[in-house]
């Protein structure tokens, strides 16, 4: 996990400055008289700099490309650093034949990971992003950057890049697939092999990791992780008198961390946490502040990465919702396809900004094409929900009363509780306290 920015007749130091929480490991920049290409370092398995020289462009990415090894070997040159988006830029060299948007267009149904990348030639510049867009990227006709206060830092609004876009800022962009379907046989048998690998090949690319528990999703990957043979610290937010989780993960026999929050601990974080998420939601905030204190708590140990389960209720139909939709599989996919959004950038920002980067397993291709495969049936079943991810983490014998349903993360961890009794000693509404801190941080984003 990174930051980049970068742009034409913009300060791409200052852009790096505002988010510099984004790489406390290092920082280079590229520069030509009319572009600059600026990268933060989050050192997780290479402390090779970036941005990265290939033969004739240069790159710099965010996030972690799983497929490294086989990408190199497809690659006509060798490596000269361990970073795992090298062989990204010799492949988009190889097939570069005068059109920079049509050779990164050819290699971005190649690459596995999680991921959001600039790549130039000196004169163009083109922008990708991963099929489920699980690291933000945000750009403006000029410039683009990790995060939108970047762009607010030099003037300029911006839009964030959809997951599977591949755009050049002088020529426009590419749209290219983010939906495939297989044949799912054994739907419970191919699922759990999907997330074993979507498990293993994020651990394996790792020197260290923690797993971000709040549920069944959650504890399912933990779970994955003890039957392969890692040992990730587990760990669970919560306030004063909340249930013990660690009677819930000790059968385990991994070290469970509970991070207890008082009411003044999350009070002293809002503003934080604000600026991280750049959104005066109340939900958004709610969701946010767990996510960043147990980050924090992590971070403070040591961990520069966390598993976590998101993505799974979009997938597998895990929200109450889609029990009272006329067609759950049209609202499952529509937020599948929006999740991006939703959730993935503000998780992303809220532990960026407590120096942890997210990983998502069940973001995965693998377990994205099972999940748009399966029959409805498989996720919703007779007012039971996620139906199928309860049937892999019985068959990893996740003790049973582990699967009951439980509230989302603003109400169990206590947060939105707090949020309200704040908002009331203060006789407003929500909206309006959230609304107010937001507009004192950022006293003027661009319109």
């Amino acid at each position: 996990m990174c930051g980049i920015a970068g742009g034409y007749g913009v300060s791409v130091h200052a852009m790096l400055e505002s988010i510099s929480h984004r790489g406390r490991d290092g920082a280079g920049t590229f520069s030509t008289p009319a572009l600059t290409l600026g990268h933060l370092h989050h050192a997780t398995h290479s402390s090779d700099p970036q941005p990265l020289r290939g033969c004739f462009l240069v790159g710099a990415g965010n996030g972690e490309i799983y497929n490294h090894r086989e990408l190199a070997e497809a690659a006509p040159h060798g490596c000269r650093t361990k970073s795992d988006f090298e062989p990204v830029l010799h492949l988009i060299e190889e097939h570069h034949t005068g059109s920079l948007l049509q050779a990164v267009a050819k290699v971005h149904p190649l690459i596995d990971g999680e991921y959001a990348m600039a790549v130039t030639d000196g004169r163009d510049t083109v922008l990708l992003r991963d099929h489920a867009g699980t690291k933000p990227l945000y750009l403006s006709s000029r410039c683009f950057a990790s995060e939108k206060k970047a762009l607010w830092r030099v003037g300029v609004k911006g839009r964030p890049l959809s997951p599977a876009e591949v755009h050049s800022l002088c020529h426009g962009t590419l749209l290219l697939s983010r939906l495939k379907r297989v044949a799912v046989k054994n739907p419970v048998e191919h699922l759990l092999e999907a997330l074993s690998t979507a498990v293993t090949k994020r651990a394996s690319h790792l020197r260290s990791f923690g797993v971000l528990v709040s549920g069944m999703d959650s504890l399912t990957l933990a779970h994955l992780c003890a039957a392969h043979g890692y040992h990730p610290r587990l760990y669970t937010l919560s306030l004063p008198g909340s249930p013990d989780w660690s009677l819930k993960v000790e059968h385990l026999g991994l070290e469970h961390i509970q991070v207890e929050a008082s009411p003044g601990d999350i009070e002293a974080a809002i503003n934080r946490v604000l600026h991280a998420i750049e959104e005066p939601s109340p939900v958004s905030l709610s969701i946010a502040l767990p996510i960043h204190l147990a980050c924090s708590a992590a971070s403070g140990d040591g961990e520069k990465v966390l598993l976590t389960g998101q993505g799974c209720d979009e997938l597998f139909g895990g929200y109450a919702k889609y029990l009272r939709e006329k067609s759950p599989e049209e609202a499952m996919l529509r937020d599948y396809l929006h999740m991006y959004r939703n959730n993935l950038e503000r998780d992303d920002k809220a532990a960026m900004s407590a120096g942890i980067e997210l990983l998502h397993p069940y973001t995965d291709r693998q377990v994205v094409e099972v999940a748009l495969s399966l029959p409805l049936r498989w996720k919703l079943h007779r007012g039971e929900r996620k139906l199928i991810v309860r049937r892999v983490a019985q068959k990893l014998q996740v003790p049973e009363h582990l699967l009951r349903r439980k509230r989302a993360i603003q109400y169990s961890s206590g947060t939105m509780k707090v949020l309200k009794k704040l908002a009331k000693a203060e006789k407003k509404k929500l909206s309006d306290f959230v609304s107010e801190r937001f507009r004192a941080i950022f006293s003027a984003p661009p319109a």
